[in-house]
């Protein structure tokens, strides 16, 4: 009979390279032998969480943590899988492992946990937003993301908890945390506006002025810079892979309004008072994101 620790072995290189099914069986017969070691629960709770298997994810997380309290990452992806199944008073003790202070009682822990970025669909076209995050766990988006990433404005998506790197924002650096899985698509639809740039430049506050106080968001898609991975995944330089998504000859302006009738409405009067020409609002099909 094989070792437990040349199976452990087996397991983590069938894992590395992406056989999880084979790691998964290695596991299971590793715990046959020894139950009671926290790495293989450990290692398979981490590949139940990316499949978004919750029950699994949770149980094996949360024997990795009784077998070793001190596990910081097995206390967080015990965090949040406890999230995923509204298993509050669990969460919040995992989260309080961290510094957080989370009164233990069986309530969402939902609230306001400061600004990040999210790397949504990290495994295909990815793309990396500003967001709230409003637990350890979830954030809200609230950028306008283009329509093919299937995510849209005030969207909420679980996030994981280890920084794939930084992004600066008014000086301060904040951490980019990869999206596992879409969880709430938010009652915004996006639009989008292709205008001409005269005096644009100058008027620009004043349009996003009147859409915050419709509670519309706005966003300039005229250009944007696509990252390479080394960039992506730390802290931008000043010369990287980039590409302007539209026309520099014209504005491109992105909008998420509840209704398109909000929307020209507000249009209508910016454009009556300022006299800046646009084309009539574009309305973008979300495609649905893999969850």
């Amino acid at each position: 009979m094989e070792s437990v620790e040349i199976l452990l072995g087996l397991a983590m290189e069938a894992s590395d390279q992406g056989d999880n099914d084979k790691a998964i069986a290695i596991y299971e017969k590793i715990l046959l032998q020894k139950e009671y070691w926290s790495t293989p629960h450990y290692n398979l709770g981490l590949i139940y969480k990316y499949r978004c298997a919750w029950e699994k994810s949770f149980y094996h997380n949360a024997r990795a943590v009784e077998l070793e309290p001190e596990n910081q990452a097995a206390n967080w992806n015990l965090g949040i899988a406890a999230t995923m199944l509204n298993r509050w008073k669990v969460a919040r003790t995992c989260w309080n492992v961290f510094g957080m202070d989370y009164e233990i009682i069986d309530e969402d822990t939902a609230g306001n946990v400061g600004r990040a970025s999210v790397r949504i669909n990290p495994n295909g076209d990815a793309e990396t937003v500003w967001a709230t995050r409003i637990c350890p766990a979830r954030a809200r988006i609230f950028n306008i993301p283009f329509p093919e990433s299937g995510h849209g404005f005030m969207d909420v998506v679980l996030n994981d908890g280890s920084p794939k790197g930084h992004r600066i924002s008014e000086g301060k650096e904040y951490s980019v945390f990869d999206e596992i899985q879409h969880l709430e698509r938010s009652v915004y639809q996006t639009f989008s506006v292709k205008c001409k740039p005269t005096e644009l430049d100058v008027n620009f506050e004043n349009l996003r002025a009147r859409c915050r106080e419709a509670r519309i968001g706005i966003e300039d898609w005229t250009a944007v810079e696509w990252l390479c991975q080394k960039c992506s995944e730390g802290t931008p330089h000043e010369t990287h892979d980039k590409e302007l998504k539209s026309d520099p000859e014209e504005y491109h302006i992105a909008f998420a309004a509840t209704s398109l009738e909000t929307l020209e409405a507000v249009l209508y009067s910016w454009s009556d008072e300022i006299g800046i020409e646009y084309y009539d609002p574009v309305r973008h099909s979300i495609a649905k994101s893999e969850e």
